[in-house]
């Protein structure tokens, strides 16, 4: 060690002896799944309650691409993300080619006790399905919330990432822009 290195280390307040012997930190690894089995499948077997009343099926995916967003409002990264998914619902709503649906899942609803509170409170509107018992977030072997889904008009899951925010960071307009890329690829089977 130089006798500058010392003298650098203390004006900053290290001890450049201790520095030198303590083992660099790594990052801690993120837990966020980077691929998902079921791309290039059927999307399984999906019939669930609706928050505004019906059912949401298999059925919903035929003709349109649909973002699924698997989420929980007890999920710090889902409530980090409800802005922005509230944003995307708003932009896709009249597109005659995409359709987003949110599963609620794990059914734990913390403060809020269910989903009608915290949309008040939130000033939140767009469409929801229920999975308190999990069983879609189990048969769609979903790993991560929120994990967001992208079903290609014909039923195949065509795409995968986690969070808009934190981990894949996609944004709304990276989701919507694959969405669209997996739609357009689509359309002559299935026009709007």
């Amino acid at each position: 060690m130089t006798l500058k290195t010392l003298a650098a280390g203390c004006a900053l307040g290290v001890n450049p002896a201790l520095a030198q012997t303590t083992a660099p930190t790594t990052p801690p690894v993120d837990p966020r799944p980077r691929s998902y089995d079921l791309i290039g499948q059927k999307a399984p077997a999906t019939d669930l309650a609706r928050l505004d009343g019906g059912r949401f099926t298999n059925k919903d995916f035929i003709g349109k691409t649909t973002i699924v967003q698997f989420w929980g409002i007890w999920c710090p990264d889902c409530l980090a993300d409800v802005d922005d998914v509230a944003a995307l619902n708003r932009l896709i709503k009249g597109d005659k080619k995409l359709r987003f649906i949110g599963i609620h899942t794990r059914g734990r609803y913390g403060r809020w006790g269910g989903l009608e509170p915290f949309f008040t409170e939130k000033n939140y509107r767009f469409p929801v399905a229920i999975d308190d018992d999990s069983a879609a977030y189990k048969a769609w072997q979903i790993k991560w919330v929120p994990s967001f889904v992208i079903v290609g008009p014909d039923g195949t899951i065509r795409d995968y990432t986690t969070d808009l925010k934190a981990g894949s960071g996609i944004g709304v307009a990276g989701l919507i822009a694959k969405a669209r890329g997996i739609a357009k690829a689509n359309q002559s089977k299935f026009p709007a």
